[in-house]
């Protein structure tokens, strides 16, 4: 079953939070280190900031969507032209990058801050062609900003969410991992909380314990699920 959606105004406050820790955590980076390796295989941290940046300007043309009722595709040039964005952004001064990092996040805040009450309902889509209410915009964001703080390799982890935060996300992360045909029967437990199955009818379920932090570093790839038991866990595919 998937979770309930989130509603805009915790999303907001988070977004917000999340951004100020990102941007932390960016600012720990010298402007001359950007061309260095990350925790995203064949990243640099130029790559990452780039991404945002686009993903920043993405959204916003999914608020853009919402708010005049006009079809505004997030990359409107298809994953090609995404993924092109990002290898030509990494070739820019440092200073440009980072300017271009902040300035993203400053627009897509203020037009989520303008969007309309009764356009939170309004369907907008994503690249996959899912629908889905504009009041996800913000959640979807949330995501960016707190996950990718700790591909940065710069000392962020899962441990610095706000709990409500992490077991929110936790319950996004196993419903889509649920959704992937390949994914394994699973039970996580975390420490505090209700457990989550991946598929509640199979007999066989592996059993997996450990902090909501340490099960949301394994579960997104983030680690190799060091110190959650019983070992040997299952293969899990991607989960976004």
């Amino acid at each position: 079953m998937a979770p309930e959606p989130v509603p805009p105004s915790r999303s907001l406050a988070w977004l917000r939070t999340g951004t100020d820790h990102l941007s932390a955590h960016v600012a720990k980076i010298p402007e001359d280190r950007l061309d260095g390796l990350i925790a995203l295989p064949g990243w640099t941290a130029a790559h990452l900031l780039t991404h945002l940046a686009r993903n920043a300007d993405a959204l916003g043309n999914l608020v853009e969507w919402a708010t005049t009722g006009v079809e505004t595709p997030m990359y409107p040039g298809g994953p090609a032209q995404r993924a092109a964005d990002i290898e030509s952004g990494v070739h820019r001064e440092p200073r440009a990058i980072l300017a271009d990092f902040a300035d993203s996040a400053v627009r897509l805040s203020a037009r989520l801050d303008a969007l309309p009450d009764e356009a939170w309902t309004r369907t907008v889509h994503t690249p996959q062609g899912d629908a889905m209410p504009a009041a996800v915009i913000p959640w979807l964001r949330v995501r960016e900003v707190w996950i990718h703080a700790i591909d940065l390799n710069t000392g962020a982890t899962f441990a610095d969410l706000p709990g409500d935060l992490a077991t929110t996300l936790l319950d996004d992360v196993v419903s889509r991992l649920a959704a992937q045909p390949d994914c394994p029967a699973l039970i996580l437990r975390p420490g505090t909380g209700t457990a989550l199955v991946t598929r509640p009818d199979a007999a066989d379920a592996a059993e997996v314990a450990g902090t909501t932090a340490a099960l949301l570093g394994w579960l997104t790839g983030r680690t190799t699920g060091a110190g959650l038991g019983p070992e040997p866990l299952p293969d899990l595919p991607t989960w976004l």
